[in-house]
């Protein structure tokens, strides 16, 4: 028996709150084929799901290998942010960026600078060998931007806040520019983008790490710089 056309156009999505989804079609409760057509989806699913990981995890080592972490506790507290950034809904915006690391041992306040590339740029960065292996990255994109975190300040022997100073530079560095605050928007759904506009640049840091799932390490950064500023 030959294949309906149709076969294999269920579709799984994730609804807001990480519920999942399968469409399908009126006829399809009738169909014979069913089982099989939902079988040939979820394998099609798994398949995207695999090759998103691969995606995420050469990603997360680009950013390893290219940025400059001296001390084991920021690199092991990197390591953890970035799994679980590139896990949020954010993380499909965060391709259209390179994050870079630069640790550095002075006390003072961290830093975040943009480059921008344009797409021309970034074909001659690139080459045609990584233009064949991510065709899907080339069409309509307009640019891409290296986003610098300088880590000028860490705290020893507390966790939560090294990783909630990431998480601050991080949504401060998207916070910083017009093409970032877009890109942040996409991963937003109605009445969160009307707020996230009308907030100031600091106040959507803050709006950001708690959204991102940081409070807690966002309460221990706080903590730590009012010590700080305590002890001057």
């Amino acid at each position: 028996m030959e294949r309906k056309e149709c076969f294999g156009s269920m579709e799984h999505t994730t609804l807001q709150g990480g519920i999942a989804e399968t469409r399908s079609r009126r006829e399809c409760r009738d169909c014979e084929e069913f089982r099989d057509c939902l079988r040939s989806a979820n394998q099609a699913l798994e398949e995207e799901k695999e090759k998103d990981e691969r995606r995420r995890q050469d990603m997360i080592a680009q950013i390893i290998d290219l940025s400059q972490i001296h001390s084991n506790e920021i690199g092991s507290c990197l390591l953890e942010f970035l799994n679980k950034i590139y896990s949020l809904p954010v993380g499909r915006v965060l391709f259209k960026n390179l994050l870079l690391f630069y640790e550095i041992p002075r006390e003072t306040p961290s830093l975040t600078l943009t480059i921008p590339l344009s797409s021309s740029v970034l074909d001659l960065i690139q080459g045609e060998e990584m233009k064949a292996e991510h065709p899907q990255q080339q069409g309509g994109r307009d640019g891409f931007s290296i986003r610098i975190v300088l880590i000028q300040r860490s705290f020893s022997n507390d966790r939560k806040a090294n990783m909630g100073l990431i998480a601050s530079e991080v949504a401060r560095v998207f916070s910083s520019d017009s093409d970032g605050v877009s890109q942040i928007v996409q991963t937003l759904i109605g009445f969160e983008i009307t707020l996230f506009k009308k907030l100031e640049a600091e106040q959507r840091v803050n709006w950001l790490m708690e959204k991102w799932g940081f409070t807690e390490e966002q309460k221990a950064l706080k903590k730590e710089i009012s010590l700080l500023e305590a002890a001057k």
